[in-house]
């Protein structure tokens, strides 16, 4: 018993220091199924999801451009271009033949926003007007709280500008009712199960599964209530096959009834600031 709680030490001291490494491309959160609207912070209210979720699903339908809002809590440090560039590609927004995706992405923690455009919507959306428009629309709302004002005329100035590269009109009067209950943030469950998948694979090259069997076996007798052998328990392989499904990345992606993205991609434009 002894070598199995020292293994099974070992194996947590290896976890923790892999933590790090697990977590790196986890940091960059998954879609939610809203989609256009990927508040991974309960900013907005439901009324201003339910708007960009509008918006954005009649652009998409107009144009085939996709213009997504991401608000995380924090960067955990990174450069802002660097993480917007990094997630644009991760999710891929927008067609990818056509590269005509836009990312607005704020970090509530750093006070920090940044315009993501895809290369095909550079000439609608140029650095300059992506910097006029969060200056002077999306700015003064979050300076003063108004989260919900900045993300809707901020989205809403943006998606007008997209319609008009594409010679077509957003009437902006219909809109997607969405459940009370949607969403959301499915990192911590990714990264929790993460961590879980590494200890399996440390723990059958290092113990060969004696650690994980003998858990299973304490988790088998505390549900009996201490009765009856662990017998069911024999072997390490069989079931966990399932665990493969966590492989390959996001990029075009279910988002729910609302699709997923199209594979697009960008060069680094746009522009950064702060509130």
């Amino acid at each position: 018993m002894k070598k199995i709680l020292k293994s099974l030490l070992i194996c947590l001291c290896i976890i923790f220091i892999s933590i790090p490494l697990v977590s790196a491309k986890d940091n960059l959160p998954k879609p939610t199924n809203l989609k256009y609207v990927n508040d991974y912070t309960n900013t907005l209210s439901l009324d201003a999801k339910e708007y960009v979720v509008s918006v954005g699903k009649e652009l998409e339908d107009k144009t085939g451009a996709q213009s997504v809002v991401v608000i995380v809590n924090s960067l955990d440090g990174n450069d802002i271009q660097t993480y917007a560039t990094e997630l644009f590609r991760e999710w891929g927004i927008g067609q990818k033949e056509k590269n005509n995706g836009l990312l607005i992405l704020i970090s509530m923690e750093d006070r920090l926003r940044r315009v993501e455009v895809g290369y095909g919507l550079e000439g609608a959306i140029t650095d300059l007007y992506s910097d006029e428009v969060m200056e002077q629309i999306f700015k003064p709302s979050f300076a003063n709280e108004d989260y919900d004002k900045g993300i809707t005329e901020s989205y809403s100035a943006f998606a007008d500008a997209i319609a008009k590269e594409y010679n077509v009109t957003l009437e902006k009067n219909s809109r997607v009712v969405l459940p009370t209950n949607v969403e959301e943030n499915s990192r911590g469950t990714s990264l929790f199960l993460s961590i879980i998948v590494v200890l399996f694979i440390l723990d059958n090259i290092l113990n060969r599964g004696r650690v994980t069997k003998q858990i299973f076996r304490m988790l088998f007798w505390s549900n009996r209530g201490g009765r009856g052998g662990p017998g069911g328990f024999g072997g390490t392989g069989g079931d966990f096959g399932g665990f493969g499904g966590f492989g390959g990345g996001s990029s075009g992606g279910s988002s729910g009834g609302f699709g997923g993205f199209g594979g697009g991609s960008s060069g680094g434009g746009g522009s950064s600031g702060s509130w």
